[in-house]
């Protein structure tokens, strides 16, 4: 009993003297709960719907049902809803109500059939009888609604609907597919890479390295040519597997889809290696992605942020795998092309290029040249 309290007292110690674990165990998952409970907590979303020569009580009534509304042209709404700014275009063709949904999250589209069905209804039935019974001398009341003639209702017809993106097969699972693949590159090759290089400093093999002449920023291209050449087949395997075997919809180009998560697993590859200078031991890397990595997961779009606080979605945007997830939803659900998704990829290459010269600072603790 005595020998297991010794071991017990030790450990407590080293968690004394290691503050950095007791600040990952406690402050890591407190942040993540935090994060999540916000983003489950935010209200309904409400789907922004584009009218064009609607009638005011239609327009009324779909406001009521919870939605947005937006006034457009008919090429600007349909454009609105291409380009996904919009969720729906709907407008009257004589009796027929249509429909434009931009189809991409099953989600939203749910959101938007409901409100238009809620709509019908409401408009249909806009006029609330409060007609109360007559009573007459000696208490007798008579209910004159049997001698009024009462509006008729019909079920409102159902409308015509048409997706620009997607389908109405389209599952749900189908719109976070693209956001997986994304987010599962990014992930494993942070471990990959921060562990690895950790592996490298406790071997002496960095200290050898950095007693030759070779430069800084020749050590750290080094190490991103020689790491890279792995994270380009690892992201070419995840993203056909994804696409071919286990059917993730693709409406891009598949060239284009690979070359987004290379520019993700090249970003993940220079943080994570980044990381990994500050961590001493592979525990401490795996520590630390609780507070890095896990926050831009939950961030990254997997989850719907339009209903959270503003500086949540502000928080998002500040972290690249934002910028990778709307890049493979806009080719992958949407079909964009390259000049679509050009800002987005520009933005994760210069996070590339400061976390690599990020790195060459860091290994000025091992050499100052």
């Amino acid at each position: 009993m005595r020998n297991a309290y010794a071991v017990s007292l030790r450990i407590l110690r080293q968690f004394k003297h290691d503050p950095r674990t007791l600040f990952m165990m406690i402050v890591a998952p407190v942040l993540a709960l935090f994060l999540l409970n916000v983003i489950f907590g935010s209200p309904d979303y409400e789907p922004l719907i584009v009218t064009a020569d609607m009638p005011s009580d239609f327009v009324s009534a779909l406001e009521d049902a919870g939605a947005r509304i937006a006034t457009a042209s008919d090429v600007e709404a349909l454009d609105l809803v291409e380009q996904g700014e919009a969720d729906a275009f709907v407008t009257q063709d004589g009796d027929v109500l249509r429909v434009w949904i931009e189809g991409s999250d099953p989600s939203k589209t749910g959101a938007v059939l409901r409100a238009i069905n809620v709509a019908q209804i409401e408009a249909l039935v806009s006029v609330e009888l409060d007609i109360k019974p007559i009573t007459l001398p000696g208490g007798l009341e008579i209910d004159v609604t049997e001698y009024l003639p009462l509006p008729s209702f019909e079920p409102p017809a159902a409308p015509e609907v048409a997706y620009v993106h997607g389908s109405e097969d389209m599952r749900v699972f189908d719109f976070y597919g693209p956001v997986f693949i994304g987010v599962f590159v990014f992930f494993y090759v942070f471990i990959t890479s921060g562990i690895s290089f950790v592996r490298e400093r406790t071997g002496g093999t960095l200290e050898r390295l950095m007693a030759t002449p070779i430069h800084r920023w020749e050590l750290v291209l080094g190490y991103v040519a020689g790491f890279g050449l792995f994270t380009l087949a690892q992201s070419a395997i995840v993203v056909a597997a994804s696409i071919y075997w286990v059917g993730f919809p693709n409406l891009g180009n598949f060239w284009l889809v690979l070359l987004i998560a290379l520019s993700m697993a090249l970003v993940s590859l220079t943080l994570g290696i980044l990381v990994s200078e500050f961590a001493n031991t592979e525990l401490q890397v795996m520590q630390l992605m609780q507070i890095i990595v896990i926050p831009q997961i939950l961030l990254s779009g997997m989850f719907d942020l339009s209903q959270t606080p503003g500086w949540m979605q502000m928080l998002g945007k500040a972290f690249p795998v934002t910028y990778g997830a709307e890049a493979m939803r806009a080719v992958m659900l949407r079909g964009a092309g390259f000049g679509d998704v050009a800002a987005e990829l520009a933005v994760l290459w210069v996070f590339a290029a400061v976390f690599f010269i990020g790195n060459i600072v860091a290994l000025r603790k091992y050499r100052r040249i």
